[in-house]
């Protein structure tokens, strides 16, 4: 298959709710790397046991910067949201951090919409096949109410959550240097631990760097977009490694 294969789908009920989920992590890798096991090596390399209870915000607070930083393929989420006749705005998914791309169902294929600021959308009231799309606030805007019944089709860079309940996610089980030595950085800033701070957070940047080298390398080497749908006489097309 030419192109990327998301790391997450997700489509969204009428109330915004996800109705179904396909995760990432590798099946190929094994997933011992998860909540627990980071809790563990964090306490183990701490030598506080007394920490435990302090663990779910030394990650909050890694993964803030995480966010910031990382360019993880994983992170990218392509999401289904049903817009019923006459409707041209739709809640964005829990977890939405950066747009990517858009489409429009269009019969067996999709049609790739046109990205705006709020400001250069239409604004029109009357009905018809959407052309372009904008971020508004916590809203996917289309340039125009849907003529009828459509579906489209969001990508969007979502953020890390690792919790008891979500305890693992491909970053940590591709690069759990990142999350160690994040998770290390704020518990040391937490007990004023100059010394760790000062080993772990070269660290940290070194592992980020290369995440991010390793990311960046892995898309230069993804299929070029192609003029075969072109050939093919087709209007829409999934020929792209966006």
């Amino acid at each position: 298959m030419l192109g990327y294969s998301s790391l997450g789908s997700t489509t969204l009920g009428s109330s915004g709710a996800p109705v179904s989920i396909t995760p990432d992590p590798d099946p190929g890798i094994p997933d011992e790397r998860n909540y627990v096991w980071l809790r563990t090596q964090v306490m183990d390399w701490l030598h506080r046991k007394d920490l435990t209870s302090r663990f779910p915000s030394f990650v909050a607070m890694a993964e803030a910067r995480i966010n910031r930083i990382v360019q993880a393929r994983s992170m990218e989420i392509e999401v289904t949201l049903p817009f019923d006749a006459g409707v041209g705005a739709k809640r964005l998914p829990s977890g939405f951090d950066t747009p990517l791309a858009a489409w429009i169902i269009d019969e067996e294929c999709r049609r790739k919409l046109v990205g705006a600021v709020p400001e250069q959308l239409s604004g029109t009231t009357q009905r018809g096949e959407p052309q372009a799309w904008a971020i508004d606030g916590a809203y996917l805007a289309l340039d125009r109410p849907v003529d009828r019944a459509r579906s489209v089709v969001l990508r969007y860079r979502g953020l890390l959550r690792l919790t008891e309940t979500a305890p693992n996610n491909s970053v940590l089980t591709k690069y759990p240097d990142v999350y160690l030595y994040g998770t290390l950085m704020s518990a040391a800033t937490f007990i004023r631990d100059q010394d760790g701070l000062a080993m772990w957070a070269p660290m940290f940047d070194a592992a980020m760097k290369e995440l991010n080298r390793n990311e960046s390398r892995a898309r230069a080497i993804s299929p070029l977009r192609t003029e075969l749908a072109g050939l093919l006489g087709s209007r829409c097309s999934n020929f792209y490694p966006e």
